[in-house]
């Protein structure tokens, strides 16, 4: 079914995912509209859905909604579609990304568009237009695409022609030119075929062929960017648009082996009975193979990359750590475990380098099928992940808007993995009935699963208990019954195949809990303030006056403003997962240790689109040892993920606090 309203994608995507029924009240807060509303709404969504023979929406009495199928397999597809809808919609209007698609396409093919032939295609108000035309020319414009206007014409582009290529490339690769828009301009489509024909399946067969034969690799979506290229390319050339590169670009690509790679891509025959392109459009796809390169020089090397680049590169990213050091978290750069990865945060480096040096890293992307989630990334390694981006676009005086961009934060998700909390090993004494060789085999067993978490294992038999001094011990470890034995410390009873309980959670639970350092919960416990009923109207504006209470005086007020809007274009600071936002402030801005958690009085809602239900404002020195830095990283990231858990703070900070470290070291003792 077709579905062109954000409500309705909001309704059938909640009754898919619900294992009981859900009411009308909470469908129309949900999609943010009237209950008279949602009544209509599911009146008209079931009789399409049933006309369709796919499922039907039921009302049970004093319960709520459920949708049942009725055809397995339509059903299937169904509920497969409005997963990928809400992927591609969620906090975002299908109507307005319908509109904003429709005019790129119209700039990017016609000569010109006038404003008043937009409006009557899509039977809007010249005023209704506004704001997405606005948003299409910021789009174009991070293309170095620049919208013009002539009297009695319209408006027309002005722009490097391997630029408008890219754009088109971009829309017309993107899942929402997939979906089935509310506008579709089929002068956009037919760009990227010839004489009605589509070679898009027989040039990406091809090309990849090449490339598969190459020292070259490119990532999934890239690969269909340059196959697309090739098909867009005739049809550019035929209409007398050709790209133009200047002579020290020219220079500088014949000296990468991707140069040689695309000679043998129009040397294929498949692609040169379709295409017979002159050396410019070759030197052109030979930069966009350098800009599109998937490297990882840690596995590969320098992946056929000009050295000057190299060490330019190295440079820059050695200057960027020494930046970041003082920075919250920032000396996880000083690690032997960040050594391990620097490799990769390099060859990451080198993807924005290669294109801040021969394209932009400024473009606004339209693909929306990267892989990976950014709601499983723990706050710390993307507040990293931000700061590393924003010194990075510094140096290269553009905004950085790339896809690589997950993979930071993914990166430093895996090096904050590696660090161990603080831990103070135990001292245990092992003593059994069955003897000294029984009691042998318990301690192997402690010392082959436990070793990182035992200082010493001693064993002892039972009448050699009375002469020993138990304050160089925390535990007795005992194979049986422990009611009638009585030592000055505790003990703790333990049978290995005992398949009635788990083991390893009665040993964390009753032993090894209690060598992790708990100062990170006292931090908490005095930092943490809970604002209930708290007047926010506009996230935005509330931040900015959040900067007043919290920086140290006027310049480091208008850095945090200033922080945020930067901050979160590289990474929202919106969880959508829960509803909240999580911005961390420089420690430098504010001289003090704040987590603070507002409520909002009043439904609040992010662009106008997700609903906000906390704001956490957080700012820590980043002297602080890395383990505390991870506990109070997971401690945020708890709050983000599981339901309920700020409320249960508002009932009792310490109580939950604690039961909050304790789920987190048990995680990690449980699985290492």
């Amino acid at each position: 079914m077709r579905i062109d309203k954000n409500r309705h994608m909001i309704i059938l995507h909640t009754l898919n995912h619900a294992d009981e029924p859900v009411t009308a009240e909470q469908l129309a807060h949900l999609s943010m509209s009237s209950l008279r509303t949602v009544k209509s709404d599911i009146a008209y969504l079931s009789s399409v859905l049933e006309k369709e023979n796919t499922a039907r929406i039921v009302s049970l009495k004093a319960k709520g909604y459920k949708i049942e199928p009725i055809d397995e397999h339509n059903y299937h597809s169904y509920y497969s579609n409005i997963d990928v809808l809400n992927s591609l919609f969620h906090g975002k209007s299908i109507e307005s990304e319908s509109r904003r698609l429709y005019i790129l396409q119209r700039l990017l093919i016609d000569d010109y568009v006038k404003i008043d032939s937009l409006a009557e295609d899509m039977y809007l108000s010249r005023s209704s237009l506004t704001k997405d035309f606005n948003w299409a020319v910021r789009f174009l414009e991070s293309y170095h695409i620049k919208v013009c206007s002539e009297a009695g014409k319209g408006y027309y582009l002005n722009g490097k022609e391997q630029d408008i290529r890219s754009a088109l490339v971009e829309l017309h690769t993107s899942q929402y030119h997939e979906y089935q828009t509310l506008y579709p301009y089929q002068p956009f489509n037919d760009a990227f075929n010839f004489e009605g024909k589509n070679y898009y399946d027989d040039m990406r067969h091809a090309f990849l062929d090449v490339l598969r034969a190459s020292r070259i690799v490119v990532s999934d979506i890239a690969s269909k960017k340059l196959s697309t290229q090739i098909c867009l390319m005739k049809n550019r050339i035929a209409q007398g648009k050709t790209v133009v590169l200047d002579d020290d670009a020219i220079g500088d690509i014949r000296e990468f082996y991707d140069y040689e790679v695309a000679k043998n891509v129009f040397a294929n025959p498949v692609i040169s009975s379709y295409i017979q392109p002159d050396e410019t459009e070759i030197l052109n796809f030979a930069r966009l193979l350098i800009i599109n390169r998937d490297i990882n020089m840690r596995v590969n090397g320098p992946s056929d990359i000009p050295l000057p680049l190299i060490i330019e590169n190295a440079r820059i990213f050695q200057e960027i750590i020494k930046d970041m050091y003082d920075m919250f978290g920032g000396r996880i750069h000083d690690t032997d475990i960040f050594k391990v990865y620097s490799r990769d945060f390099e060859s990451l480096q080198m993807q924005l380098y290669l294109k801040y040096r021969y394209d932009y890293t400024s473009k606004y992307g339209m693909v929306t099928y990267v892989e990976g989630d950014e709601t499983l990334i723990s706050p710390v390694p993307m507040e990293l992940t931000r700061t590393m981006i924003t010194l990075l676009s510094r140096q290269f005086k553009q905004p950085i808007r790339d896809s690589v961009v997950f993979s930071y934060a993914a990166l430093y998700e895996r090096v904050f993995k590696r660090i161990t909390y603080s831990y103070k090993k135990l001292r245990l004494m092992v003593t059994s009935t069955e003897g000294l060789v029984y009691s042998q085999q318990m301690k192997e067993y402690f010392l082959d699963k436990f070793s990182d978490y035992i200082a010493n294992v001693d064993v002892y038999n039972l009448y050699e208990m009375r002469k020993l001094n138990f304050d160089d011990y925390d535990f007795v470890v005992h194979s049986s019954f422990i009611l009638y034995y009585n030592y000055p410390v505790p003990v703790v009873g333990f049978h290995e195949l005992d398949y009635e309980s788990n083991s390893e959670v009665m040993l964390f639970e009753q032993m090894f809990i209690t060598g992790y350092d708990r100062r990170i919960v006292e931090f908490l416990i005095e930092t943490m303030n809970i604002i209930s009923n708290t007047n926010i109207s506009n996230v935005d504006n509330f931040i900015e006056a959040l900067s007043y209470r919290y920086g140290k005086d006027n310049d480091a007020q208008k850095a945090i403003v200033n922080r945020y809007y930067e901050s979160r274009s590289i990474m929202d600071y919106y969880s959508s997962r829960k509803g909240i936002i999580l911005m961390f402030m420089p420690y430098g801005l504010t001289e003090r240790n704040i987590v603070d958690i507002y409520l909002p009085n009043q439904t609040l809602y992010y662009e106008r689109a997700v609903e906000v239900k906390a704001v956490i404002m957080v700012s820590a020195d980043p002297r602080m040892y890395l383990s505390n830095i991870k506990l109070l990283d997971h401690t945020l990231r708890y709050l983000l993920q599981v339901d309920g858990a700020i409320t249960e703070l508002i009932n009792d900070k310490e109580k939950t606090l604690n039961k909050i470290f304790d789920r987190i070291v048990r995680r990690r003792f449980l699985n290492p």
